[in-house]
């Protein structure tokens, strides 16, 4: 079952907030990191995005924040600086 996914991404002083839809966290970090907009999130190059989904989420599995039902944590390093994105199952 698709399932809405938000996420809240902090980054250089700045707070983003997107959403996709998908079967599972794991693909949801997947479509969330391929629908980053480069343009609307101040440091982020193409080549952070590109690095990003080329490297996947293999090595830093989403956390489940402990006394919460469905809000997971993540972060994400890139040369400009370091990202901290939650994410919350908002529908199913």
């Amino acid at each position: 079952m698709v399932s809405l996914y938000t996420f809240i991404m902090d980054y250089l002083g700045g707070t983003y907030v997107s959403q996709v839809r998908a079967h599972n966290e794991n693909e949801a970090m997947i479509l969330w990191a391929k629908k980053l907009e480069t343009d609307e999130i101040k440091g982020l190059t193409l080549d952070d995005k590109t690095i990003i989904i080329k490297n996947g989420f293999d090595d830093d599995e989403a956390v489940l924040l402990t006394g919460l039902e469905n809000v997971w944590c993540f972060d994400i390093r890139t040369k400009g600086g370091f990202a901290l994105i939650n994410f919350i199952k908002t529908q199913q």
